[in-house]
């Protein structure tokens, strides 16, 4: 290990303790067992173990286990040596963890890292509570020493230096993990002295790791939140004291630095909003269950976080899958807000399912600084939801997709983009970052280049985004612009994007959605300029201008332009257009499928693109067809009906603002 015995036992137990006042000596004098021995009896002694239960038993993360496997087939399974790592598992030879291995055919770095957050112990902890069988204690030590041995924290290396030492997971490894185990089995007569003190050992040095090479962003709420905990579980050490004060003040300052003021956290994520979320929800619990104080207000404080799960809420109550985020399931979000601001109607509704509480008292709802607008026609499951972005870059995990719609009608996602992919270097993971997944437009091929040139300033938490909005009860509408460049070489075109949510429909229509593109070359040149939009089933009818996709159960997804469409099916060549991702892992097994991605083209120095987006939960399609010049300077529209009545909208009767109402709670 880094640390040495008389390092150990001479330099850095806090010697005021009983039972450890005498015990440099006893190493000194006695030898390295009589010390253990020593160090052993007072943590089966001291140790608070039924105060640190009264923290939850916390679900435990799918990326590490079969779906429908409970822990006991866990505990069955990991005692054969069948370990898995990010959906992808692999049978170790003879039942012996090599903790350095990466099995995975793509390299996939994060199967090894990942394998380290040991998630699977915590299973077999929970069995040895509930049944009080050895075996569990057996294979835990096993695994607990393996792992020791292996693994030699870094005396000074960057987060990611090392496969089993990241930061990120030594922060996750002191927060649910490592402690529930210990306290699970330490009075186990299989616990021998020198595994109790090599405990206490490696968790010396998380402190070590974690005090000295703290990261950002996510990373950073992992790893001060580890820190917390052993500061708070682990008195006796010197360092403890320094932990505790450093991690909370720090944490409590991340607060201000992490999060816009609308209450999204600053990398723009569902996933990693809800990352860090919970790792204020294991601080409050731990603090809460050992009587340990917390910085003043700082509960108070992360209300405002979980108001993004409402914010963003669709019909089925998930998230849109933003950037590296999946879908985030807003009731669990709420649940954890509703326990500790149960004076939130509106958590309180989320969390029972509907039964308690009373849903926002807003429909619509801006996001001004983290650029996100969500629009509904109302609260119900079979609701018309439509959501746009014009969100600044974000501190880290960003796809280039400023400008991304994504509609959800009667029941069905009906237009998103393509979601997240694992975190390795294939051809579909750059698919996935890049703006030819999303709802957004395309110049001569090449995607938004934001990452070009971006670097993120502190202050960009207190400005606002280019959003601008207007809601009412009969018509919202929704714009933003992009002009950073496209493709490496940035070319200088310029997106600008209107929507015009129809909530109540027009001339006894459906509620429907119009969005005007508009772009234009800074430079005058010519440029292939097309606006795509992901359509995630087939089969689909295309007829002149009517692109319509049959989702089941009677609903449909039409797409109606102001010109003719180009389908694009399963495209390798010259880059990829029109595929999905399933799950990524580091099998064989192809990873992605072919769905249509429907765009709209016009060669020029500017134009002006109109699509209607137009969903039905009877399969009738009210508006068949859109006349709108190409001229970016024109702002009328006009919609022909299915009965032959034609109406022509004015872009202009539907101003935006960034000055409209909003509710920031």
């Amino acid at each position: 290990m880094l640390i040495t015995d008389e390092k150990f036992f001479c330099c850095e137990l806090d010697t005021s303790f009983d039972g450890l006042r005498d015990i440099e000596m006893t190493y000194r004098e006695k030898g390295l067992n009589a010390a253990e021995k020593q160090l052993a009896d007072f943590v089966r002694g001291n140790m608070r173990s039924e105060d640190y239960f009264k923290t939850p038993y916390y679900p435990r993360e799918n990326a590490w286990y079969h779906p429908g496997e409970d822990d006991y087939a866990v505990c069955e399974r990991i005692m054969k040596g069948r370990m898995i790592s990010c959906n992808f598992e692999y049978q170790f030879p003879d039942g012996i963890i090599d903790w350095e291995l990466n099995p995975t055919e793509n390299g996939l770095k994060e199967w090894t890292w990942q394998l380290s957050r040991h998630h699977e112990w915590r299973c077999l902890a929970h069995c040895y509570r509930e049944t009080g069988d050895e075996k569990y204690t057996e294979a835990y030590i096993k695994l607990f020493m393996s792992w020791c041995e292996q693994a030699v924290c870094p005396e000074n290396a960057h987060g990611g230096a090392t496969n089993c030492w990241r930061t990120l997971e030594a922060g996750l490894r002191m927060i649910k993990i490592w402690h529930y185990c210990f306290f699970a089995f330490y009075r186990s007569p299989l616990m021998t002295d020198h595994v109790i003190t090599t405990y206490m050992k490696s968790i010396w040095e998380h402190g070590y790791r974690l005090r000295r090479s703290t990261s950002t962003a996510n990373w950073l709420t992992s790893e001060l939140t580890g820190l917390a905990h052993m500061g708070m579980l682990y008195p006796f050490f010197k360092n403890a004291a320094d932990w505790k004060e450093y991690s909370l003040r720090r944490l409590d300052e991340e607060l201000e630095l992490q999060f816009y003021p609308d209450g999204f956290h600053y990398e723009l994520t569902t996933g990693y909003h809800g990352v860090v979320c919970a790792n204020y929800k294991y601080l409050l619990d731990i603090a809460s269950a050992l009587g340990e104080p917390l910085p003043q207000g700082l509960s108070q404080r992360l209300e405002f976080m979980y108001g993004m799960y409402p914010k963003l809420c669709a019909p089925d109550w998930k998230t849109p899958a933003l950037n590296d985020g999946g879908r985030a399931n807003v009731s669990a979000g709420c649940k954890d807000g509703a326990t500790y601001f149960p004076e939130r109607s509106d958590y309180r509704y989320f969390a029972t399912g509907g039964k308690e509480g009373e849903p926002p008292r807003y429909t619509s709802v801006a996001m001004p600084y983290s650029g996100m607008a969500t629009m509904r026609t109302d609260w119900s499951r079979k609701a018309v939801w439509f959501f746009m972005e014009s969100a600044p870059f974000g501190r880290g995990h960003q796809h280039e997709d400023k400008l991304n719609v994504n509609m959800f009608a009667y029941g069905k996602d009906v237009l998103s983009d393509c979601g997240t992919y694992s975190y390795d270097s294939s051809d579909m993971r750059k698919f996935i970052l890049d703006t030819h997944s999303h709802n957004c437009a395309l110049v001569d091929g090449l995607g938004q280049r934001r990452r070009v040139k971006y670097k993120w300033r502190p202050e960009q938490i207190k400005e606002l985004s280019n959003l601008r909005w207007s809601f009412s009860t009969e018509v919202d509408s929704v714009e933003g612009c992009y002009d950073e460049g496209y493709g490496e070489q940035l070319l200088g075109v310029t997106h600008a994007r209107k929507a015009i949510f129809f909530k109540n429909g027009i001339k006894g229509s459906y509620p429907f959605v119009l969005i005007i593109d508009r772009l234009s070359c800074n430079d005058g040149s010519e440029h292939e300029l097309a606006v795509s939009y992901q359509m995630n089933v087939q089969p689909y009818t295309v007829e002149n201008k009517l692109y319509t996709a049959d989702f089941g159960d009677g609903v449909t997804m039409s797409v109606i332009g102001s010109i003719e469409p180009k389908v694009t099916v399963a495209q390798k060549e010259p880059y990829l257009l029109g595929w999905r991702p399933k799950h990524a892992a580091g099998g064989t097994n192809p990873e992605h499928y072919p769905a249509p991605c429907l765009q709209y083209i016009k060669k020029g120095v500017c134009a002006r693109i109109v699509t209607a987006l137009y969903p039905s939960d009877n399969g009738l399609v009210a508006i068949k067809d859109i006349d709108a010049s190409d001229r970016i300077s024109d702002t009328e529209i006009t919609l022909t009906f299915a009965d032959g009545g034609r109406i022509t909208v004015n872009e202009s009767d539907y101003p935006c603002s960034d000055k409209n109402e909003y509710f920031p709670q």
